[in-house]
């Protein structure tokens, strides 16, 4: 099943679904992100947020374009996009550093296997070639998570018996 456009070649229904769907979770992802941002401490874990929300950004706004081309309106962003600074200083504690860390990890995580369920699922080679893009970048993006969250004791390995 295809949707109707004139110019260009409409995408599968289930394509379309997915980037609606993968659009969806990476404007939840930024909502939550920009809380993170506010009340982390450490200015690496707060790069990574930083370069967390980029990535879906970005991501987002090749999805949108997508969707466009294919006469589909993108669910809106529920956040206003103010500037994060990384030198704002909170004001209390609400969720310290190393569950912000791991919440964050869970998100990568899941990020990673979204993108990679929708390339498994992709029938366009351009499509497929931009997934895996975002499958890269969100793979990174955890490695270096994990690595601060190590050299910060946030990291737990597991119990050795």
């Amino acid at each position: 099943m295809k949707m109707a456009k004139q110019n260009i070649d409409s995408l599968p229904f289930k394509e379309i679904f997915s980037i609606w769907k993968q659009l969806g979770v990476n404007n939840g992802y930024i909502a939550s992100n920009h809380f993170f941002f506010k009340y982390a401490v450490d200015r690496n874990l707060k790069e990574i947020i930083l370069e967390f929300i980029q990535c879906l950004k970005e991501e987002n706004k090749q999805l949108e374009e997508l969707l466009k081309n294919n006469g589909v309106l993108a669910p809106p962003l529920s956040i206003d996009n103010e500037h994060l600074q990384i030198a704002k200083i909170r004001s209390k504690v609400a969720i310290n550093d190393g569950e912000i860390s791991a919440i964050l990890s869970m998100n990568i995580a899941s990020s990673l296997i979204s993108v990679s369920q929708a390339m498994d699922m992709s029938f366009e080679r351009n499509l497929t070639t931009k997934y895996s893009v975002f499958h890269m970048r969100y793979a990174i993006l955890g490695a270096k998570l994990i690595d601060i969250s190590n050299k910060k004791g946030w990291y737990l390995s597991p119990a050795t018996m």
